[in-house]
């Protein structure tokens, strides 16, 4: 007695014959490779670090969102500053502690360069 195929089976088989005939069966069995390597060589301190660096940027992400938002709403505010203005605001310790910053990653920039 023949089995017959389901419709479902037959589109199946021509999909993975396809697969087949263009090579890309074995792009996908080399995916699969890497992926159960990479499964295999994962270790609790190479996933807390991982965790550790997607949270990092994460939080660099949110604290450079806010400080965009607050710039953007202050600048709003008033006109652009005079250099005199400018030098006032110098006065103001967020202001210093914000510039310090900036100078010291642009130092640590120079540094990589």
């Amino acid at each position: 007695m023949a089995e017959t195929q389901s419709k479902e089976m037959k589109e199946i088989e021509s999909k993975m014959a396809m697969l087949v005939q263009t090579g890309r069966m074995d792009n996908l069995v080399d995916l699969l490779a890497v992926v159960s390597d990479n499964i295999e060589m994962t270790t609790p301190p190479m996933i807390e670090k991982i965790i550790s660096t997607v949270d990092n940027l994460a939080s660099a992400g949110f604290i450079t969102e806010n400080a965009v938002r607050y710039a953007k709403r202050e600048t709003a505010k008033s006109e652009t500053p005079s250099l005199f203005g400018l030098i006032r605001l110098m006065k103001d310790e967020e202001t210093r502690k914000g510039l310090a910053f900036v100078l010291h990653l642009t130092k640590g920039i120079g540094k990589q360069l």
